[in-house]
């Protein structure tokens, strides 16, 4: 995400209501798990920023795997709920390009599904600008809506304009922001998802 969002603003305690728990599927939360893992081996000591911390959740699953969590989200709405759920965590306003981050103390970055509302053409001036800055090292987990067509592709999102990309378009311009691809997950459209959806981890060498 970047700049104000006033349709997460508007639908934020609905998106609360409906979304209680930040993961829907076993292996979301096994992706972010991994992602935790990978920080705690590597750079235990470091910090993770969530952008696009929406409600909360995902950070606060962070925080309880021992992490020290930066929260940014560019929607007060999104913001107000994250501070009235999980008063313990460190919550600001910010969005994807982390104007107000020092990324070179953070040991991970993960953007779940937040990335999706940036222009592709901006994503990858985004990952490039985090590559500049982190240290050697720090791991990035990136979700999004996928495609099973080649390239990026906009789609009719409910709250703010929206891209989903091929895994291996995603792949392709996190390794040419200068991050080294460890692994992804791909899985199907299913009644609760309209998409495909992929995971994708990277490592800063």
């Amino acid at each position: 995400m970047t700049a104000d969002q006033p349709g997460y603003d508007a639908l934020a305690d609905l998106y609360d209501r409906t979304f209680p728990d930040p993961f829907q599927t076993a292996l979301e939360r096994r992706a972010v798990d991994a992602f935790a893992d990978m920080v705690l081996e590597s750079r235990p000591d470091a910090g993770v920023v969530d952008v696009g911390c929406g409600t909360g959740g995902v950070s606060a699953h962070l925080a309880g795997r021992g992490l020290s969590v930066c929260g940014v989200d560019p929607s007060a709405g999104m913001l107000a709920v994250a501070r009235r759920r999980h008063p313990q965590l460190t919550l600001r306003t910010d969005d994807a390009r982390l104007v107000t981050v020092d990324l070179s103390r953070v040991g991970g970055v993960v953007a779940r599904h937040s990335l999706i509302h940036v222009p592709p053409d901006e994503v990858r001036e985004i990952l490039v600008d985090w590559s500049a800055r982190l240290s050697a090292g720090a791991v990035v987990l990136i979700s999004t809506q996928a495609a099973d067509e080649p390239g990026v592709h906009e789609f009719d999102h409910a709250v703010a304009k929206a891209w989903r990309w091929h895994p291996d378009a995603l792949a392709d311009a996190v390794v040419a922001a200068g991050f080294a691809e460890i692994w992804r997950t791909v899985s199907r459209a299913d009644a609760d998802h309209r998409f495909p959806d992929v995971h994708l981890a990277a490592r800063r060498p």
